[in-house]
């Protein structure tokens, strides 16, 4: 439908236009309705007074992919047999498949809502994880660390952490898990909390696509994110630890033991100070 005031018209695959008027013509009381819905549509235009939404490069892309597909006369012939040809299954054959589906998703709801939903340290874990941003299985590590009094140590690395975006490819949803992994990334529920959103990628799609579909898309996007931000350091973790370490001395002591240890390193005292009230801040000392 192009507008209430142009005549409707519908595009065949062969690049034909009818108007919807030619289509109708021997159902006059299909016609009828059609122009009592046409008046009532000129009479009440607020209620199709959309606000104009951006298309993307993408968007445009798939469109032309489409009326390119609808006209090859080869992709025709093989959607013809695919058309002709007999399913293969009947619709009856994946009624346990779907009701084992559906048992799972029930089994899945009955367990949280009797094992975690009341548990208190389950109600904690999920606030942490979703107030600093931890996924369920980066605090599983940290859990473990915390009990060997290794939390700094070498079974706890920031490099192993995650990532803001992560890339998940379809096969590796299907892939089954061990246990504690089912545990930690579906039984508990918490992994969605901090990725709420996900964008499937077109195999088409190239680099410009994504980045035209996300600053178009932004708005949507950003409703599902937290307002918060995480603040980078400017300085490497290995040299605010140490200026943590000697937090006790004055700025003009640190400073000399930066510069025996660290010489590339030209802060003054204030940026020291600086620095130590912001650990201060991020550490929640009082």
């Amino acid at each position: 439908m192009k507008s209430r005031k142009n005549i409707e018209v519908i595009e065949y695959s062969s690049g034909n236009m009818v108007s919807i008027d030619e289509i109708l013509k021997d159902d006059p009381k299909a016609l009828k309705e059609l122009a009592e819905l046409r008046k009532w549509m000129d009479g009440n235009p607020i209620n199709f007074d959309f606000p104009k939404e951006k298309q993307t490069q993408g968007q445009k892309k798939m469109k032309q992919l489409l009326e390119d597909a609808r006209r090859n006369t080869g992709f025709i012939k093989q959607l013809k047999k695919v058309s002709d040809s007999k399913s293969a299954y009947d619709h009856e054959d994946i009624q346990p498949l779907y009701a084992i589906y559906r048992i799972f998703l029930a089994g899945l709801h009955s367990f949280r809502k009797k094992h975690l939903l009341k548990n208190s340290a389950h109600k904690l874990k999920r606030k942490l994880c979703k107030e600093y941003g931890i996924d369920p299985i980066l605090f599983d590590r940290l859990i473990l660390a915390y009990k060997n009094n290794r939390l700094e140590g070498w079974d706890f690395s920031e490099e192993a952490a995650s990532d803001t975006c992560v890339l998940e490819s379809p096969e590796y949803a299907e892939q089954p898990v061990d246990a504690h992994s089912f545990h930690l990334g579906m039984l508990d529920g918490i992994e969605k909390e901090i990725y709420p959103a996900h964008i499937k990628i077109h195999r088409f799609a190239t680099k410009r696509d994504i980045l035209d579909f996300v600053e178009k898309n932004w708005s949507s996007i950003s409703s599902f994110l937290s307002k918060k931000r995480i603040k980078q350091r400017k300085l490497s973790r290995e040299v605010v630890d140490f200026m943590w370490k000697h937090r006790d001395k004055k700025a003009k002591g640190i400073l000399l033991l930066l510069r025996e240890k660290y010489p590339k390193e030209r802060l003054y005292y204030f940026e020291i100070n600086r620095i130590l009230n912001e650990e201060k801040k991020r550490r929640k000392i009082e």
